[in-house]
């Protein structure tokens, strides 16, 4: 099994919930990072915070930071959060015997500093698993968020060299359920999580 997996398909195809479950108690041991959709009472999206992978464990103390606000119309982003607490978290990385990143490939990429150090950790011989955001994903949050054309070229260089590293898979998970994409889970957890 490569040391890097990535799953990649459309929201709400069960990529999260596929890894949390195979990775288990194990999660509260990981580095890295994962995205956090924050509702409110009434079932409306009120934005989404970044935080360490062991928040996702139910580990407390932890308090997410916003990127994205939609409690305001248009909805506000901050790259300052990947700026700073994601170059941190995945600086820090390196501490844990694996990394979460869940997800890499949003309006992130347009910031050096996050680019460099995900590139630094993915050129390492940490195990990773994670979500990367779909190329249809990609082209949303570009309109959406007025992000040029430099941005898809980001998203489709960062698939592009996983895609080319013979210890990176990416597996297109096309709806819940997919059996293949929940075999390569749970074999990945069981040879670098456990």
């Amino acid at each position: 099994m490569q040391r890097r997996l990535f799953l990649c398909g459309p929201s709400g195809c069960g990529k999260t919930t596929m890894i949390r479950s195979a990775l288990g108690g194990a999660l509260a041991g990981a580095g890295g990072f994962v995205t956090e959709r924050i509702g409110a009472p009434d079932g409306s999206l009120r934005g989404f915070e970044l935080l360490p992978s062991a928040a996702a464990a139910g580990v407390a103390g932890f308090t997410g930071a916003r990127f994205l606000d939609y409690t305001c119309d248009p909805p506000v982003k901050d790259n300052e959060v990947f700026r700073v607490e994601g170059v941190r978290l995945l600086t820090e990385a390196q501490y844990y015997p694996f990394a979460l990143l869940d997800e890499i490939g949003g309006f992130e990429l347009v910031i050096p500093q996050f680019r460099a150090a995900l590139a630094e950790l993915l050129n390492s011989p940490l195990p990773c698993i994670g979500v990367i955001k779909s190329l249809e994903g990609v082209e949303e949050l570009q309109l959406r968020f007025g992000l040029g054309e430099r941005f898809p070229a980001l998203a489709r260089q960062l698939r592009a060299a996983l895609d080319a590293d013979g210890d990176t898979l990416v597996l297109d998970v096309a709806a819940r359920g997919d059996r293949t994409a929940e075999q390569a889970v749970r074999e990945w957890a069981a040879q670098y999580a456990m």
